[in-house]
């Protein structure tokens, strides 16, 4: 297989690469609302003959956490025609966004399968001339909705990488689906998608998410492996429903939601130490009350947990529901928790990080490798589709893309160097031919070369 003539089919798609991630972070929509970013992916895949699928047929609706309701939909909907998607692929979509490409070699093979993420944070980006984005006139138009960890980017090299492997489908085996994952912040997208069934007839799953680079010598862009140990996690909100009343006249007859709220979150902070592994919790949001001079009668958060394994995460979390139930009667209060997310933990396999790493050496644009990355606090729902297939017995992988960015992720001034971009793309390709070429056991390690 002509790998050199497969990566060199890529070169022409480099500035539309940074053009395409620069349209989408100026139009960012959060998870289930990507319903734009989903309208031109479509788009792009139709318009090039590249056979797709999208809404129900990539999406099981009975696993989407966190959907929201008609009014929020029809909003989004509204804005994303507003702001260029098409209205009948819209309509089409009935409700769900997400996609899959869909490329049939016509010769017999397995079937590879990589995954992309589409959807922002709920965040507000930085308005200043030290932001290039909003400097160069691609910063985030849309309230609370910003790129602050690359999905932009990843859904660019997601759709360069469908084109290519498509106009040079004669060079393939098997068949190859790229899917363009809806709802990854917030952990509430990957299981839909593994429930729809799109991943059961894959052999090997991979992913690519972008990382800074670290170290004074670091040189970018570069690649990892695969990430290891993905955190597990439980996104959840609550709700704490109490009484108003005159705060100076009558403060007797009131049942205050937000010091029972407050009381929660100290209890909660206080079961982070276990013996077992590492733990985050952390309080997003906190809204409550009317006025400064009327008891809250209602306090919502939004919360999450993780933890480095399960038993550690599961345990924090149950600890969170005590506290908020103990809270609740300590000031008189209703509370109710509602599970919005979660993913379990996940580790990518050495052999094919191996593989990876190995086949990256074709690509010159990288200049810095790595088996993998280990421990980094994140969370991502992919593991539901690494899991999907570890548990056959066939491998997976979670690919880390470095290069030089701006600020941390899920910050306001998030950016990074585009030009890893291509170089993304072309790790993705040289990895595939590398499988294709040598085969991988159901144990998630490569076949000896023939």
């Amino acid at each position: 297989m002509n790998l050199t003539q497969l990566l060199k089919a890529a070169d022409p798609y480099t500035e539309l690469c940074t053009a395409i991630r620069r349209d989408f972070h100026k139009y960012a929509e959060i998870g289930w609302t990507e319903f734009r970013t989903t309208s031109k992916i479509i788009e792009f895949l139709q318009q090039r003959g590249i056979p797709v699928k999208f809404g129900l047929d990539v999406v099981n609706p009975e696993y989407a956490w966190s959907y929201p309701d008609e009014e929020t939909l029809a909003f989004h909907k509204v804005r994303a025609i507003r702001q260029g998607a098409d209205e009948a692929l819209v309509a089409a979509m009935d409700g769900y966004t997400g996609a899959m490409a869909v490329i049939d070699s016509g010769k017999p093979g397995p079937t590879y399968i990589f995954r992309f993420d589409i959807d922002c944070n709920d965040l507000d980006e930085a308005a200043d001339e030290g932001h290039r984005p909003f400097k160069e006139g691609f910063s985030s138009v849309n309230e609370h909705c910003m790129h602050g960890c690359g999905h932009d980017g990843h859904a660019a090299m997601g759709m360069v990488l469908a084109a290519v492997l498509y106009e040079n489908r004669e060079l393939l085996t098997g068949t190859v689906k790229v899917i363009f994952q809806p709802g990854e912040e917030g952990d509430k997208g990957a299981q839909a998608v593994v429930k729809r069934g799109v991943l059961d007839d894959g052999e090997v799953v991979m992913s690519m998410h972008i990382y800074g680079t670290d170290g004074p010598n670091a040189a970018y862009p570069g690649l990892c492996g695969t990430l290891k140990g993905l955190y597990a996690t439980t996104k959840f909100d609550i709700a704490f429903t109490g009484n108003n009343s005159h705060a100076g006249a009558s403060p007797e007859d009131g049942k205050n939601a937000i010091l029972a709220a407050a009381m929660a979150i100290g209890g909660m902070n206080s079961f982070l130490q276990d013996g077992r592994g590492s733990s985050r919790l952390n309080i997003g949001t906190i809204h409550g009350g009317t006025g400064r001079n009327v008891i809250a009668k209602d306090c919502v958060l939004r919360a999450e947990t993780r933890g480095s394994n399960t038993a550690v995460e599961q345990r924090l979390y149950q600890a969170a529901v005590r506290c908020v139930k103990a809270a609740a009667d300590a000031f008189e209060c209703e509370s109710d928790i509602k599970i919005m997310g979660s993913c379990p933990t996940g580790d990518g396999d050495d052999a094919l990080a191996a593989l990876i790493i190995r086949a990256s050496e074709e690509v010159e644009e990288i200049k810095d490798r790595r088996l993998s990355l280990i421990d980094t606090g994140g969370t991502d729902d992919f593991a539901y589709m690494m899991r999907r297939l570890q548990e056959q017995g066939k491998p997976a992988c979670y690919m880390a893309l470095l290069t030089k960015i701006a600020a941390g992720h899920h910050n306001s001034r998030f950016d990074f160097d585009e030009c890893c971009l291509i170089a993304g793309v072309k790790a993705c390709l040289a990895a595939l031919v590398r499988l294709m070429e040598q085969g991988i056991h159901a144990e998630g390690k490569e076949a000896a070369p023939q």
